[in-house]
């Protein structure tokens, strides 16, 4: 494990060392390879288009979507599912 003196991180990278479970490994790691760099973190862990893929080849294979479940695990309102469904049905 990495040495570094945890009290004077700077307070943004103090948070970052505690959300990764306060490893100074990786705490190093990042700032070594985004140190300088401007981060915009997406409202939502998935991206858009692969969420309409996964419902895609859902809806192909004919599985059933449950719309709350499928909400929850991608972050995307119900209405989103809902029209991301519809529109694959469209394509069919």
């Amino acid at each position: 494990m990495a040495d570094i003196d945890i009290d004077a991180l700077h307070p943004t990278y103090s948070e970052i060392y505690n959300v990764l479970g306060k490893d100074s490994d990786a705490l190093l790691n990042l700032f070594k390879n985004m140190s300088g760099q401007q981060i915009n973190l997406p409202v939502h862990l998935y991206d858009p288009d692969m969420v309409k893929e996964k419902l895609a080849a859902r809806v192909q294979n004919n599985e059933s979507i449950d719309i709350n479940v499928a909400s929850e695990r991608y972050g995307y309102s119900r209405r989103w599912i809902r029209t991301a469904i519809k529109e694959v049905n469209k394509k069919e």
